[in-house]
């Protein structure tokens, strides 16, 4: 099974690594396993927020680009933040739920 992350994944985790994690880090986020946030995925981010704002969920811009990138690509969605669990119901983007 291919491996890909999102750009805003990459950020998430390089910003929560211990500086003994970093080449560990470095080795798994390549060019080659991450996607970048393009002006389709960024405008879609925007329309699942808004979406999901006027159903009272508050949905993070992080989230919602990891979310709108999933959509693009047909990838699924891995995550262990419980927030994400709408993700399958309401927009059928598989989510894998570590």
């Amino acid at each position: 099974m291919q491996i890909y992350f999102s750009t805003i994944t990459e950020c998430e985790v390089f910003a929560g690594l211990k500086p003994e994690e970093q080449l560990r880090a470095e080795k798994l986020f390549t060019t080659k396993r991450c996607i970048d946030v393009t002006s389709d995925i960024a405008k879609l981010a925007g329309s699942i927020r808004r979406d999901q704002k006027g159903k009272g969920r508050k949905l993070k811009t992080p989230d919602a680009l990891i979310i709108a990138t999933a959509l693009v690509n047909n990838l699924i969605v891995v995550s262990r933040d419980a927030d994400m669990s709408f993700v399958q119901s309401e927009l059928e983007v598989p989510l894998l739920k570590i």
